[in-house]
């Protein structure tokens, strides 16, 4: 982890300068057209504009990035940020200034995204969470200390807008300097408000609200602390103790909503802040001091938690395939609620006075609260330890999805190299010069032998299987990395490229086919039924290694997932592949996996008597090792060994074994029933009963 930072001070560098800029330029803008009497509504509507820019770059993000790359992608865009301060020094024109607020949230939307695809690239599954915390420390701080910039002029000249434009630029040099290359960036579908909303009701309302109301206030608090006369230094102060505890509350408020119902804990945070923010104005009217700052430091704090809170309610209510698209959907929603929320409180405030800005607040999250109330009574709390864990983030930073810990990890991709590039190319012209080029490249260097071998793959035409024999003779002893590397880029080609490196390197084969198991669940059946065939002598341990892996699996599942039968139908079909493959060990396996996954111990039950069936039928004997057994008697083993595992699915076993081998009955029945003579006629009755499944 401390390698990592340190391979990314040039990126933290960079953000820190952006977020100091934008905290001066979040004060400057209301206080400048505070000062040249532009109507409340106007400032409010300027402001929110700002929002507009970045629902727009968050739409269009990515595909500038695509098109310029990350470095090239930031460099502009925080350039034409700079260059729209500057403008908005010229003339204090709302139109103008509208204009560029617009312009300067689409070029920040496309700074955080070229950043947080940076840092996804150094990310790994292990250090997501500890990256993610650097990054919005860093950012809030930026925001913290940039206030106080406003002191060092006069906010009525051009100065503090020359000073902004100046850190914009700088915050372009120390990644400018750096040869990082980001890695490519993948287009997500989003799932829709809709589908969304009816999911989550209460997870978007408190977005949208939430967004709205973090946002009024930020950006309009000026303007109330102007009508307390709370300028200058003084107003540092007081934003910057609002962007202090938009921090600081992350702390509590995170632990309580991991340690407890999460409306509940919301609930509560609604209460105290609407019942601190009703004090606000009567206390600013006696100056700034301590009731004041402790006030807005705890509202500014809770509504900033109101994001975070509203993504992981979110992710409660959603499947593990579904976070990514749903987190992107989060950010856009936010969004809108930020374009909402600070021109409806100036309206308010135009009217019945700056005080109206916290007025406005407590009415929203009073809403939010009954809403709460309301969902509370109608849904049924999930259990605190199947919640998703809080991740410190607030609506003015929101991270990118693939960044998040709590979704799924993806290995970064990347930009082909020229040579690759190259071998691609020549593969679409001539198939067998680029088969000649990868062994070349192979032998001089096996590593972008790998890749350039990848590379002409995966072009439509080419013999794969030849190319795998060729780059075997080319590099030999990187064959378990090239037959990986291959298995990604055809998937359908798995099981014979994994059964020749069986041939080639039989002692090798049965951890190439867990490491693609891993990288590519969808494979797990074949790769389990290559590595017994290769390794029957190993058909126990490798049935061991695939029941651990579903087993964390069944285990580690969202209760959004739990509906879906894959799982369970994944198990039955790896129990039965192996067994299939290795018949003599059936019995074995089946107890293996069938400890592992005793919720599927009737149909791993009756695929392993369907086996000891067939294996009768054909007059094959052995079915343990060192030991012929009749039918009837390996039948018996079989429901006796599963018993022990799940005593309480005992009758049901015996009647998915007896419906496979049904001579077997007599046997089966004195066999289990002699641990409970009591209930011997219910195994009978049970055992006439079809089994379930």
């Amino acid at each position: 982890m401390k390698n990592t930072l340190i391979s990314l001070i040039s990126l933290f560098t960079s953000c820190f300068i952006l977020f100091f800029a934008n905290g001066l330029i979040n004060v400057l803008l209301p206080v400048r057209m505070g000062l040249d009497q532009v109507n409340t509504d106007t400032i409010g509507l300027v402001l929110s504009l700002y929002f507009v820019g970045m629902l727009l770059g968050a739409i269009y993000s990515k595909n500038l990035i695509k098109k310029s790359g990350h470095i090239r992608m930031f460099a502009g865009c925080v350039a034409l940020s700079a260059v729209s301060i500057l403008i908005c020094s010229l003339y204090t024109d709302p139109v103008l200034w509208g204009a560029m607020r617009i312009l300067l949230g689409f070029c920040n939307a496309c700074a955080f995204t070229a950043m947080e695809s940076w840092l996804s690239d150094s990310a790994t599954k292990e250090n997501r969470g500890k990256l993610l915390s650097v990054y919005h420390g860093t950012a809030l701080f930026g925001l913290f200390t940039g206030q106080f910039l406003m002191n060092a002029a006069d906010p009525s000249t051009s100065i503090l807008f020359v000073l902004s434009g100046i850190f914009l630029c700088m915050a372009v040099i120390p990644v400018s300097l750096s040869r990082h290359k980001g890695p490519i960036v993948e287009d997500v579908s989003a799932i829709s408000m809709f589908k969304l909303a009816s999911v989550s009701p209460l997870g978007v309302a408190t977005c949208i609200i939430g967004s709205g109301a973090y946002a009024s206030m930020f950006n309009l608090l000026p303007i109330f602390a102007k009508e307390y006369n709370i300028v200058e230094f003084e107003l540092s102060v007081y934003m910057g103790v609002a962007i202090l505890g938009a921090f600081l509350m992350q702390f509590p408020v995170g632990y309580l909503s991991d340690k407890f119902d999460r409306r509940t804990v919301l609930l509560g945070m609604l209460g105290l802040s609407i019942a601190v923010g009703l004090s606000v104005p009567a206390v600013a009217s006696q100056g700034l001091g301590w009731p004041l700052i402790l006030a807005t430091m705890l509202t500014g704090g809770i509504l900033a938690c109101l994001y975070p809170v509203s993504v992981s309610e979110t992710l409660d209510k959603l499947k593990q395939n579904e976070m990514v698209g749903a987190m992107g959907t989060m950010i856009l929603i936010g969004a809108i609620g930020g374009v909402i929320g600070p021109y409806s409180g100036s309206l308010l405030m135009k009217v019945f006075g700056s005080s109206a800005l916290f007025y406005f607040i407590v009415t929203a999250e009073v809403a939010l609260a009954s809403f709460v109330v309301y969902r509370m009574s109608v849904r049924k709390a999930l259990p605190v330890e199947e919640q998703e864990s809080y991740v410190m983030q607030t609506a003015m930073t929101a991270v990118a999805p693939e960044l998040d810990p709590r979704t799924q990890y993806q290995e970064p991709k990347y930009a082909l190299s020229g040579q690759a590039k190259t071998a691609q190319d020549l593969a679409q012209l001539d198939p067998s010069a680029a088969v000649k080029m990868a062994r070349a490249v192979a032998i001089d260097d096996p590593q972008k032998g790998v890749e350039v071998a990848t590379a002409v793959a995966s072009v439509e035409g080419i013999d794969v299987l030849r190319l795998y024999e060729v780059m075997k003779e080319a590099a030999p002893f990187d064959m378990p990395k090239i037959t990986q590397a291959i298995v990604t880029t055809k998937p359908d080609l798995a099981y014979e490229l994994v059964s020749k490196l069986a041939q080639w390197y039989p002692t090798q084969v049965v951890s190439v086919a867990q490491d693609i198991s891993e990288s590519m669940p969808e494979l797990r059946k074949e790769m389990a039924r290559v590595a017994v065939e290769s390794a029957p002598e190993n058909a126990t341990q490798v049935a061991e290694y695939y029941a651990q892996i579903l087993s964390e699996e069944q285990e580690a599942a969202r209760p959004a997932d739990r509906g879906d039968e894959t799982t369970d139908q994944e198990v039955v079909e790896i129990a039965s592949q192996i067994m299939e493959s290795a018949p003599q060990q059936a019995l074995d396996i089946a107890v293996a996996i069938a400890d592992a996954a005793p919720e599927n111990i009737v149909e791993i039950a009756a695929g392993a008597a369907e086996i000891i069936h067939q294996q009768e039928e054909s007059g094959a004997v052995d079915l343990v090792a060192e030991q012929t057994q009749s039918e009837n008697d390996l039948a018996v083993e079989l429901a006796q060994r599963l018993s022990e595992v799940s005593p309480q699915d005992t009758a049901e076993v015996a009647g998915a074994i007896v419906d496979a081998i049904p001579e077997a009955a007599s046997k089966v029945v004195d066999a289990i029933s002699k641990g409970d003579n009591s209930k011997e006629g219910e195994w009978v009755d049970l055992i006439d009963q079809p089994p379930k499944g």
